[in-house]
């Protein structure tokens, strides 16, 4: 009769913690999101801050994909299939187009650019925004599970450009109800922590080729956000010079939070 292995409770006790605090904050991280949005609450002048807040995006999102999401599918394709990989990244960018053709009309035109279009961009974000962090949730878990220290300095960094993401979201919602916009703001907010519970349960099964393709498809929507979404709204965007200088610090915000988790 084989010998059971009894683990110290103490030892049980402190992996347990760990866990604990590993979740607790992937919660923090996701609620960045909600500080993004109170910024907006709090102002004065909405409508520039929306406008103010979707170039913070654009840059922001464009930094995160040269300098986050980049890396790892690079780092990815050494080991991976690279055609699947870059199917992936397709099938987000597909996918996103087919969310897209469900909502509401939205064509940027000179007469619905602040209003109509703006709304749509909130909700096909959301959309991107939640799957993204779910896939980053389950990072945030595996990292702090592994190391603590190195767990929360990725948190902050994670955090950092998603305070952008929650001004984009809450400002260009601004004419829905309230119901419904605490309803997409609260899905983006718990969003991290679902990923960080999914990782909690199946990281004993979780797969390399699983993570790898979660990641392409999350940034193929990413940059269907940006090429087809943000740009065009930016560059209608007037003064252009607030519309620049937003996208910068966006891009710069991103950046240096990258290089914090690293």
């Amino acid at each position: 009769m084989e010998s059971v292995k009894i683990v110290p409770s103490r030892t049980y006790k402190k992996l347990q913690e760990e866990k604990r605090m590993a979740l607790f904050i992937t919660f923090l991280t996701g609620i960045s999101i909600l500080v993004g949005a109170l910024v907006i609450k709090l102002s004065k002048n909405p409508e520039q801050v929306e406008r103010v807040s979707i170039a913070l995006a654009l840059g922001a999102l464009l930094s995160l994909t040269i300098f986050d999401l980049g890396p790892e599918i690079v780092e990815f394709m050494e080991e991976q299939n690279k055609v699947a990989l870059v199917l992936y990244i397709v099938a987000g960018v597909v996918l996103l187009k087919i969310l897209d053709v469900f909502l509401p009309d939205h064509h940027d035109t000179e007469e619905n650019h602040d209003h109509e279009n703006a709304a749509h961009i909130g909700l096909i974000s959301a959309l991107a925004i939640i799957l993204h962090n779910i896939v980053e949730g389950m990072s945030i878990y595996g990292v702090a599970n592994e190391d603590f220290k190195s767990g929360a300095i990725f948190a902050i960094g994670v955090a950092l450009h998603n305070i952008p993401m929650g001004m984009l979201i809450y400002s260009t919602l601004g004419e829905k109800s309230v119901r419904e916009k605490w309803a997409v703001l609260g899905s983006v907010t718990i969003s991290t922590l679902v990923g960080g519970i999914g990782m909690a349960f199946i990281s004993g099964y979780f797969t390399v080729s699983l993570s790898a393709a979660l990641l392409c498809l999350a940034t193929g929507m990413i940059l269907y956000i940006v090429l087809f979404e943000l740009l065009p709204h930016v560059l209608r965007t007037k003064p252009v010079y607030a519309s620049i200088i937003s996208t910068i610090i966006g891009f710069v915000i991103v950046f240096v939070s990258c290089m914090m988790g690293e």
